[in-house]
């Protein structure tokens, strides 16, 4: 069984390191690219729906799904340590070990998950609070939070599986799994908050609820998809536990992790910040509407990022190095184009933008200074992300959280405290501190890649 070659339904070996390298960024990175901008309309509707009851639950669901993505990361990086794993075993032909990586990734995210969900419930009285003000944010932050939890479990499942099949070159079914997720997510906030069904004046409680409900169906899609895959073998390996196979993915994995917390800290630091500045309600209201206006922008690097980092992984089990290195390179001087357009229409359409979203007057002047700001700094940040990306696919997640934490933490909250608390700006320096460390991050992200050190790495 160990010397078993993964076969797609057309009869190929691993599809990733066969024929053009285009072709096989192209394969991969449509149906993620799809995928990751669906994601984004979601979150973007979210924040729509709770802008109609004011911008103090914009506020308050902007707070509490940063708390939630903070519990998500953990289940995240189970997914980036299966990505490299799995990705690596298809490319050297060893079925055997890409089904034993996914079963006991699953099971080790399962578990992660159901933690989770106790964890968020028991610490939401408690995060929301500590890095929200006003009354009303805190409350319905609260309540939002407890419901929106309960979405961990699932999530868990979804997120592993998908991160499976990109590993073995499909991207398509994720991109199903994710439109399903998103089609009763979107229609589920606009039914229960303006439809009022079934219960009358659920307000943020049925956009929570209607995240949950969601997320459980798409991952009862993504177990049925598993089972009809090429990993559909991988429901054999499951017990006994493998603490060793565990431990492997999570060596790969929590780096990605820390990195992820850190950014996440960070982020709270700024809406610190934010809470201090003139306007609080408003100030945090724009922050949360700018990133999902943003998302729009930055969640297709997303995409291109996880594309790579199969291609890299298959690359390097493989033994095709030169391929994998012209991948990390490629894709990123695609990012790069890419951003240079959507960048250009995110600083021109960014009043339209922040018009759509809220009506507020100072809501939507402190969001078109977000939009506009960090428009600059999108090319760059397609250099960081992608190229963290590659990394990632070859194993090495150590230094790209170093490089993170370092821009973070050194350099874009103590200069966003200077410039918005120091010299006064408001919101507008926390903007500029933003741009100014992503243009750092990606300058330390390519002389990491372009050193070559990272294919030396075992996993």
């Amino acid at each position: 069984m160990a010397e078993d070659t993964i076969q797609t339904k057309t009869g190929s070996k691993a599809p990733l390191v066969e024929g053009s390298l285009w072709r096989a960024i192209w394969l991969m990175s449509w149906p993620l690219l799809l995928a990751t901008i669906t994601s984004s309309i979601v979150g973007a509707v979210d924040i729509h729906v709770a802008g109609l009851l004011g911008s103090a639950s914009q506020a308050a669901v902007g707070l509490a799904e940063q708390v939630l993505f903070l519990f998500q990361v953990l289940i995240m990086s189970v997914g980036v340590g299966t990505t490299a794993i799995v990705s690596r075993a298809v490319g050297a032909g060893n079925m055997n070990e890409a089904e034993m990586a996914t079963a006991q990734s699953l099971a080790l995210s399962v578990m992660l998950g159901l933690t989770l969900v106790f964890v968020a419930i028991a610490a939401a009285h408690f995060l929301v609070p500590l890095f929200g003000q006003g009354g009303d944010v805190i409350a319905m932050g609260t309540t939002y939070l407890t419901i929106i939890c309960l979405l961990l479990f699932p999530f868990s499942i979804t997120a592993l599986i998908n991160a499976a099949f990109r590993a073995i070159g499909d991207a398509k079914t994720p991109l199903v799994v994710m439109c399903t997720i998103a089609t009763i997510n979107i229609l589920g906030d606009y039914v229960t908050v303006l439809g009022n069904w079934p219960v009358a004046g659920l307000g943020i409680k049925g956009i929570a609820a209607s995240g949950v409900v969601a997320s459980a169906f798409g991952s009862l899609i993504a177990i049925w998809a598993l089972k009809r895959s090429n990993l559909k073998n991988s429901f054999q390996h499951f017990f006994p536990l493998s603490l060793t196979q565990m431990l492997r993915v999570l060596r790969i994995g929590i780096p990605s992790t820390l990195q992820r917390i850190s950014w996440i800290g960070g982020t709270f630091v700024l809406f610190l910040v934010l809470a201090r500045c003139p306007n609080p309600t408003q100030a945090l209201a724009s922050w949360s509407i700018g990133m999902r206006v943003e998302s729009f922008v930055f969640m297709p690097l997303m995409a291109l990022s996880m594309a790579v980092a199969s291609i890299v992984g298959q690359s390097l089990g493989a033994k095709q190095i030169k391929r994998a290195f012209k991948a990390g390179w490629h894709v990123t001087n695609l990012g790069i184009g890419l951003m240079l357009c959507l960048a250009t229409l995110l600083f021109v359409f960014a009043r339209p933008f922040a018009q759509t979203m809220s009506h507020d007057p100072q809501t939507i002047e402190y969001t078109v200074d977000y939009l506009r700001i960090n428009a600059i700094s999108e090319p760059f940040l397609s250099v960081g992300m992608v190229l963290a990306g590659a990394l990632q696919g070859a194993g090495e997640t150590r230094v790209p959280m170093w490089i993170s934490i370092f821009c973070s933490w050194c350099i874009r909250l103590p200069l966003a405290a200077y410039l918005a608390l120091g010299l006064h700006l408001g919101p507008v320096g926390i903007w500029w501190a933003m741009t100014t460390s992503v243009i750092i991050q990606a300058g330390l992200m390519a002389w990491r890649f372009q050193s070559g050190t990272w294919l030396k790495v075992r996993i």
